[in-house]
């Protein structure tokens, strides 16, 4: 469970920031975190370190997470990024679990609507594994 939600990182220009992020054993770096939302494929968190060993502020190359049909960036209890996902294939319970965690944050269009099709794809789901009732003959 996320302790505070934060919203409205969607691309590197508008990234959280963490600027006193390790780099290796002893190196200090700024740390760069945002969700980046793809229609087709999902949302997957992104990151990208400066490079301490180098002078100025020079950027490594973006490391980006595996999809999920939607996804939320947040702190957790000891302050650090984290992520909690949903994918198409999950239980209803944890479909309701998220919507009722995160529900109220969730305002782009995208997510609203993926959200929709989360609920409707676990129902199916549900329904179709649930365990079928013997026929007495």
């Amino acid at each position: 469970m996320l302790k505070s939600l934060l919203t409205g990182h969607t691309s590197f220009e508008t990234a959280y920031i963490v600027n006193d992020y390790p780099y290796g054993f002893r190196l200090r770096c700024k740390m760069a975190y945002w969700l980046e939302t793809n229609p087709k494929h999902g949302m997957r968190l992104v990151t990208r370190t400066t490079n301490p060993k180098v002078s100025g502020e020079v950027w490594n190359k973006p490391k980006a997470s595996t999809y999920s049909a939607l996804k939320v960036m947040g702190l957790n209890e000891v302050g650090h990024v984290a992520t909690h996902g949903l994918y198409f294939s999950d239980a209803v319970e944890k479909v309701e679990a998220f919507e009722a965690a995160y529900g109220a944050a969730l305002t782009a269009d995208y997510a609203v609507k993926t959200l929709k099709v989360a609920k409707v794809m676990a129902e199916r789901m549900r329904k179709m594994f649930a365990p079928k009732e013997e026929v007495a003959s």
